[in-house]
C-alpha cells in the first residue's frame, strides 16, 4: 500500500519534472476564456457597487439631520 503511494509521488514527479512546461501551456490555453469571464464579472459587479456607493452618499447626503 505505502509502496505504491511512494511510486505514484515518483511518477508524477517525474511527469511534473519533464512535462510541466507543456502542462502548464496547455492550462492556461484551457482557463483563458474562464478567466476572461471572471475578469468581466468581477469588473461588473464592481461597477456595480461603486453605483450603489454614489447613491447611497447622494442619499445621504441630501436628508437633513434631525436632533432628537
Amino acid at each position: 500500500m505505502i509502496g505504491s503511494f511512494l511510486m505514484g509521488v515518483i511518477m508524477g514527479g517525474a511527469a511534473v519534472y519533464f512535462y510541466g512546461p507543456q502542462i502548464r501551456e496547455y492550462l492556461d490555453e484551457k482557463t483563458r476564456t474562464a478567466r476572461s469571464k471572471a475578469a468581466d464579472t468581477l469588473q461588473a459587479a464592481s461597477e456595480g457597487l461603486q453605483a450603489a456607493k454614489e447613491t447611497v452618499e447622494g442619499g445621504l447626503s441630501g436628508q437633513k439631520r434631525r436632533v432628537g
